[in-house]
């Protein structure tokens, strides 16, 4: 009898060290995230893990001030660029970069390394930064639970910051596509210097300076040597229309805006048509 009930214990404790280990489905202390966003003609990939603040204090607690970031958790936050931009004051060509921080208490340094392969900053090596500049550090508008990586403020130059934002702190980094400067740079050298007689370069440079808030006064000349140069081309005084609307000289955009309905009444454009007659009507009854 005794040896049964040693056998029967030995098989009860067999099961129970066989069963499978309980797992619970869990969600992660800092989940993953990326995000995609086009600048100009190319985009900008983040990918990082966003560690929650559960109570702490964040930055010059958990995080130290004066102390190199991974700036997120687990393995390295990466940036990755199909196409040079400027960040901070340095052009960067395209290709993968890691994003390592040393926050302040009134300003952090950003740093942009070539390693993209390490666990956090475990290994970080300073001889392959690639650039390192100061920025402002700022209250936040609202408290953020969840450290968050976002590209905001885009502007229509080709620009905009790179936002970090954890607990109450915020922190902005410049980004811009050196596009802007190059397309100056042509406009400069073939219309204002070269003297080109082109209707499509004049139309170009005018739809520039008028999207970009420059110079609408240029833009307007220039839209219009486009239009001298070609009469039958409907987006030539179209253009001009708008930059005249816009500097508030609504007897000159009425009639060169009749002019663009003609070309777009031949064309059989009648949505711009439509579109046109009712900003005409707008303008008449100013």
């Amino acid at each position: 009898m005794k040896q049964l009930l040693t056998i029967l214990f030995i098989g009860f404790s067999s099961s129970l060290f066989s069963q499978e280990k309980v797992s619970f489905l869990t969600p992660p202390p800092s989940p993953e995230a990326s995000f995609t966003q086009q600048l100009v003609n190319g985009e900008i990939t983040v990918t990082y893990s966003r560690p929650l603040a559960r109570g702490r204090k964040v930055f010059g607690g958990l995080v130290p001030f004066d102390s190199l970031w991974r700036t997120g958790a687990s393995g390295a936050t990466t940036i990755h660029i199909t196409e040079e931009i400027i960040i901070g004051d340095k052009t960067l060509n395209a290709g993968k970069y890691a994003l390592f921080t040393i926050p302040g208490e009134k300003e952090w340094t950003i740093i942009i390394n070539a390693d993209t392969t390490l666990h956090g900053a475990f290994g970080y090596d300073s001889k392959k930064d690639i650039h390192r500049f100061k920025v402002k550090s700022e209250k936040a508008h609202s408290f953020s639970e969840a450290f968050t990586i976002d590209l905001n403020e885009i502007i229509n130059k080709g620009g905009g910051f790179l936002n970090l934002t954890w607990e109450n702190t915020a922190i902005k980094i410049p980004i811009k596509s050196p596009v802007d400067e190059k397309v100056m740079a042509e406009i400069n050298t073939r219309l204002i210097n070269g003297k080109e007689q082109n209707a499509e370069l004049f139309f170009q440079a005018a739809n520039y300076y008028y999207t970009t808030g420059r110079d609408l006064k240029q833009a307007a000349a220039w839209a219009s040597e486009a239009e001298k140069a070609d009469k039958e081309n409907f987006y030539y005084p179209n253009l001009l229309q708008k930059i005249l609307a816009d500097q508030k000289d609504y007897k000159a955009a009425i009639v060169v805006a009749k002019r663009a309905v003609v070309l777009g009444e031949k064309k059989k454009m009648t949505n711009a048509v439509n579109a046109l007659k009712k900003r005409i009507a707008e303008w008449e009854s100013k």
